[in-house]
């Protein structure tokens, strides 16, 4: 009899598909708090635990597709990153015709494009919970299997750690077609905005390649809700900025 107590409070426990879902829709909001908005950021390659470079860049955003990356110092100041839809371009200062780029192209270390871009997990993948709980950094938390929608998602698989508190991601691990892992994102910090939790600081280790297991840290320096004109999501208005 207890035993079957037991069973059927942990089956009343148990998160509904629903819930799961909303949860993952929460990771995403927390990413993009504003769906139109200005952030001020910066990206540090970490090499042996040290800073080992950095680059400083802002970054507009309208939506899921529309994104505008412009960075400022260094040797890459004035150059861009413009993203609309699938498409992606990179505008060199003093060069007339805009380079089409893939969203993996490296903006640091293990840190992509993409990365600073859009991802919904929410909208491109299904998810399966696992069951239980595990515990990482020495909190429980869940695990979620994703598994992409359209064979256009850049990473079919990708596996999320997510606190049973709070509900905020911990980790993302995502995987290539051949199973390989891709890279590792870490969430380090948040912020709260107003009434909306934000993703504030962010680790990537990247898996491939001559630099893999390299660190690179992006900070979210400044979040500011903002209107941008839709002329700044065009090559010809992008330069201009």
């Amino acid at each position: 009899m207890f035993r079957a107590v037991l069973l059927t409070a942990a089956m009343a426990a148990a998160p509904t598909d629903a819930e799961v879902h909303e949860w993952l829709a929460a990771v995403d909001q927390a990413r993009q708090a504003f769906g139109e908005a200005k952030i001020t950021a910066r990206a540090t390659q970490v090499v042996d635990g040290k800073p080992a470079g950095t680059a400083d860049f802002d970054i507009y955003v309208k939506g899921r597709d529309h994104a505008l990356i412009v960075f400022k110092g260094g040797k890459n100041n004035g150059r861009k990153a413009l993203t609309v839809g699938e498409k992606m371009w990179l505008i060199v200062p003093g060069t007339e015709n805009p380079v089409p780029i893939t969203k993996n192209q490296r903006l640091m270390g293990g840190a992509s494009f993409g990365d600073v871009a859009s991802m919904r997990l929410a909208e491109d993948y299904d998810v399966v919970l696992r069951p239980g709980t595990e515990t990482l950094d020495d909190k429980p938390v869940y695990v979620l299997d994703l598994t992409a929608k359209s064979p256009k998602v850049p990473y079919p698989k990708v596996t999320l750690w997510l606190d049973t508190q709070d509900k905020r991601a911990r980790k993302l691990r995502f995987f290539l077609p051949s199973g390989r892992e891709a890279r590792e994102v870490t969430f380090t910090k948040f912020r709260k905005i107003g009434d909306k939790t934000a993703v504030a600081e962010m680790e990537v280790v990247d898996k491939l390649g001559p630099n893999a297991g390299e660190i690179t840290r992006l900070e979210y320096l400044d979040i500011q809700p903002a209107k941008i004109d839709d002329k700044v999501f065009t090559p010809e208005g992008a330069k201009a900025m």
